[in-house]
């Protein structure tokens, strides 16, 4: 069937071969019980972080979008002879960004009567030919047309006349007038990677259609407008009238993704969260290959998959989950949870037995008691989410803070090392140091941030220091705390004839005192409330439910080793085929050239150990002294002919015009 173009199919005969035997399915036993509620739940669960994650997609562009589609609205295609109204976009260095950003312009202006969208970008563009073609193949229709240059008469006339080129733009011209077009908007995704002299000539040649065909450009820029302007000819130049628009920029984009999947809502059921390491890996993968968010999307989603369909424990992320919906297996599995026996011991050490008792030996109580740590151990995740916006927000008062993206201090805190770190304790030396006018406005974005008892603290402070300020003067300066360098002088003293230094605090005056005691409850405050909610997330009792955080799937999957795994096959076959022949030895040593190993692998060592020109006439010889003498030469002649060839297709090895005879090593392991 893989080389078949087609077969012929026979009802009669296969009715007469007989019923065909359907394989037996056993039924689900163990674990596998909760596997259609898991499948259900994913998809349950999925669905709402999908839809939120859907909807800041489609607003991150939302303001760029909606004034360059006034601009088009609005702008006359023709705003002087040779010249045409341009939308000179900044996309950002973010080139796997900008797919979904003229997506989303080509539903717009696609919505607006009487205008078109045309996307092109250097792919479809090798010459000016195949770029005219490729423009009026997706103006004219839906489907583009071939890219074959030699194809002809591919586009039909709507109008009686001698049927016309395919790159001719007198059908474009035609379907313009047939459907009484407005605009026709021609963006070019990716400048920088079209050749200048092409750009320069297309842009030229529309130019000279501008009387009949509306023509409006769109330009997405990667790098600067000097440099676009530097690629194509002063001619070219002059027939754009541009305006600038800036694109949110894809790091800004992914901190309000990564903010929006770890948002936090009161009314939500137990989630799944996403641990520090998966996130890290993620987010360090998404800016070192600057792929689309779609992919980061993506990646959370097979986050999800891996969790549900390959853990099931997680089936108890359902609150209606019932005694009846899982089997003793699933109980059994949690009480060998690595948190779950700390929890005990942790009981145990604190003088409680009957609790621990009762989770070993009653399943109910364990059941229920399973559903409770689970809302509790959201609430702390979601009192950890807390903070760490108290934290960005406290960090933008301090401009003399090293300023910490929220994803970064969102990793840190969710791996435990937030608290008591050196950002920290930075952030209370600056905070401590601050003015009056400062801390006021701190005070008025916490109460945005806040709740519960710090949210009050930080009213009641906020309305003694706007009292103390309005006993102070008018015009006055700013009231200082007494960690302030300016209420401090130095001191010389000269003691056996040398000149020591000595730092001293100057007397504060009434209203700095008042202040310094406002400021020290608002950092006793912080500090309180940092202590009790930055806590290690891997501490919460059946934190593997409700957290997932294994590197190794998305490692592998998203960035596999392939070169590793066959640089190890070939060099290690023991690894993978686990035979007798070619195991370790006593001393741990593994049988590295042997008879019995694979052919490929046997020529690859021999390879390692040659130099960057082998000669095959050696090479042959070293390899049939491996496999024997006694052995088939037809039999070896074939074996070491498809190794070399192997080699060859794994691009190891190739050819050389110096050396007939000698093949060129081209890779070296490890290297």
């Amino acid at each position: 069937m893989d080389f078949q173009t087609c077969y012929q199919y026979d009802p009669s005969a296969r009715k007469r071969d007989g019923p065909v035997k359907r394989r037996k399915i056993e039924p689900l036993q163990g674990l596998q019980t909760s596997w259609p509620l898991r499948r259900s739940l994913y998809q349950r669960l999925w669905a709402k972080q999908q839809a939120r994650l859907k909807i800041l997609l489609l607003e991150i562009n939302e303001s760029t979008i909606s004034q360059i589609s006034a601009f088009v609205e609005t702008t006359d295609p023709e705003p002087a002879p040779g010249r045409i109204s341009s939308a000179i976009i900044l996309t950002g260095p973010s080139i796997a960004s900008h797919a979904l950003l003229f997506s989303q312009l080509s539903n717009r202006i696609s919505q607006t009567e009487q205008s078109i969208f045309v996307s092109l970008t250097s792919s479809l563009a090798p010459n000016l030919k195949t770029l005219l073609k490729n423009l009026i193949a997706k103006g004219t229709s839906s489907n583009a047309q071939s890219d074959d240059e030699d194809e002809v008469d591919a586009v039909k006339p709507t109008r009686k006349r001698t049927r016309l080129l395919n790159y001719d733009l007198q059908l474009l011209y035609d379907y313009v007038q047939e459907k009484n077009l407005s605009r026709v908007v021609v963006a070019f995704q990716d400048c920088e990677a079209f050749d200048g002299a092409l750009l320069s000539d297309a842009i030229e040649l529309l130019t000279r259609w501008q009387d009949r065909i509306p023509f409006v450009f769109f330009f997405g820029v990667a790098t600067s407008i000097e440099n676009f302007q530097v690629k194509l000819s002063k001619k070219a130049t002059r027939c754009i009238q541009g305006q600038r628009f800036d694109v949110v920029k894809a790091e800004s984009a992914l901190e309000q993704v990564t903010e929006a999947l770890y948002s936090v809502s009161d009314s939500e059921a137990p989630r799944l969260w996403m641990g520090p390491g998966i996130c890290s890996a993620t987010l360090r993968r998404q800016r070192e290959h600057i792929q689309s968010l779609d992919a980061f999307v993506d990646s959370v989603q097979y986050a999800y998959l891996s969790h549900f369909y390959a853990n099931a424990l997680s089936i108890f992320l359902d609150e209606t989950v019932a005694p009846a919906d899982i089997s003793n297996e699933h109980l059994e599995a949690v009480r060998n949870l690595p948190s779950f026996q700390q929890y005990i011991e942790t009981l145990l050490e604190d003088g409680e037995t009957s609790i621990p008792r009762r989770l070993l030996d009653d399943d109910q109580y364990l059941l229920e008691h399973i559903k409770d740590r689970i809302v509790s151990g959201t609430k702390a995740l979601g009192a950890i989410l807390d903070t760490v916006e108290t934290i960005a927000m406290l960090q933008k008062h301090i401009p003399a803070l090293q300023q910490q993206l929220k994803s970064a201090l969102l990793v840190d805190a969710l791996s435990g090392q937030l608290k008591d770190s050196i950002f920290e304790r930075n952030l209370f030396l600056y905070l401590k140091k601050s003015n009056s006018e400062a801390l006021l406005l701190t005070l008025q974005d916490m109460l945005t941030v806040t709740s519960g008892n710090l949210h009050k603290t930080c009213r009641k402070l906020l309305k003694d220091l706007e009292k103390l300020q309005a006993q102070q003067e008018e015009g006055g300066a700013p009231l200082r705390s007494e960690q302030d360098l300016h209420n401090a002088t130095l001191r010389t003293t000269v003691v056996a004839k040398k000149v020591e230094l000595s730092k001293q605090k100057s007397t504060l005056t009434k209203g700095d005192a008042a202040y310094s005691d406002i400021l020290r409850q608002f950092v006793e405050a912080l500090e309180t409330q940092f202590e009790a909610t930055l806590i290690n997330p891997k501490d919460l009792v059946f934190n593997e439910i409700f957290m997932y955080d294994l590197k190794s799937p998305h490692k592998d999957v998203f960035t596999p080793k392939p070169r590793g795994a066959i640089e190890r096959a070939l060099s290690s076959p023991h690894d993978y085929l686990d035979c007798e022949c070619c195991a370790p030895d006593a001393n741990g040593d593994e049988n590295t050239l042997a008879s019995t190993q694979p052919s490929t692998a046997i020529l690859y060592q021999l390879y390692l150990e040659s130099g960057a020109l082998m000669n095959v006439a050696d090479l042959r010889t070293a390899f049939v002294t491996i496999l024997g003498d006694d052995q088939d030469e037809v039999l070896t002649n074939a074996l070491f002919q498809r190794s070399l060839a192997e080699l060859r297709y794994l691009g190891l090895v190739r050819g050389t015009r110096k050396k007939a005879d000698h093949v060129m090593k081209i890779s070296w392991k490890g290297v």
